[in-house]
């Protein structure tokens, strides 16, 4: 059987899935795996199967059962990637992470958290702010991008001048491995001082070295203040030196966007201004 561009179509065992996540967790219907078949992006391909799990032993289960049929997985999570990230483009089976969706611990006197891949990051933020906190690394799609999604990506957002990428604010995870096997990787502290951090290994890698299941993150204060100032430059050589100044001042900004002339006529075209 032949898949799209001509890749040869590996048969899934539906039983065997249906067995895994159960009857309701996996679609196999074109017109589920159509809507699966594209993130954000101009990018489209077909999956053989689209799997649910509510847990990570189901995740377990599945990842021995491809390793074993050689069935390429594709986790995704909210699909609010720009850049075709999970787009099956070889076929297999779509891991569908956002039924894994608790926040199962908030830690503020070590000031942690532990969630699971399918939180939505406005979700976590939400939670975290009757405590007079926040996690940083907010993408524009914040609304329906999920942490495990973040994670693959070193998603960083428009704070990250300030607070930095993805890759700063996890501290360990549980990550299943391409065989099944569940590993344990970072720690609960904000310092790791022996051993390679092998976490950060992860983040950014865009679910090519394992699934994570669980993820350790830190937060920090919502500030007391905030201010906003604008500039105008006649030239974009002024604007870069003043930005250059800024940084090199000592002061630390939560952002510093640059919007050009082409940026502000689209802008005010919109707006009908």
């Amino acid at each position: 059987m032949i898949h799209q561009k001509g890749i040869p179509m590996k048969s899934v065992d539906e039983s065997k899935l249906r067995e895994i996540f159960g009857e309701n967790n996996v679609k196999t219907d074109p017109s589920d795996l159509y809507a699966f078949g594209s993130d954000s992006s101009v990018h489209h391909a077909m999956p053989w199967a689209v799997v649910r799990p509510d847990n990570t032993e189901q995740v377990q289960k599945l990842m021995v059962y491809a390793n074993e049929a050689l069935i390429p997985v594709i986790p995704r999570g909210g699909g609010s990637g720009m850049c075709g990230q999970t787009v099956p483009i070889y076929g297999g089976i779509m891991l569908d992470m956002k039924h894994m969706n608790r926040i199962l611990e908030i830690n503020l006197p070590d000031v942690y958290c532990r969630v699971e891949p399918g939180v939505v990051d406005d979700d976590l933020n939400l939670a975290l702010k009757p405590h007079g906190m926040f996690y940083p690394p907010t993408p524009a799609s914040s609304r329906i991008a999920t942490i495990g999604g973040e994670i693959a990506n070193n998603a960083s957002g428009v704070r990250s001048v300030k607070y930095g990428a993805t890759r700063d604010a996890v501290l360990g995870m549980k990550v299943v491995m391409p065989n099944g096997d569940l590993v344990t990787l970072g720690a609960h502290t904000r310092v790791e001082a022996s051993g390679y951090q092998l976490h950060k290994l992860m983040v950014g890698s865009e679910g090519t070295l394992g699934i994570v299941v669980e993820a350790t993150l830190n937060f920090v204060p919502i500030p007391e203040y905030r201010c906003m100032g604008i500039a105008n430059f006649d030239h974009l050589s002024h604007a870069g030196a003043a930005i250059g100044a800024i940084m090199s001042s000592g002061a630390t900004p939560s952002m510093l966007e640059l919007v050009d002339s082409v940026a502000i006529k689209a802008v005010n075209k919109t707006m009908n201004f």
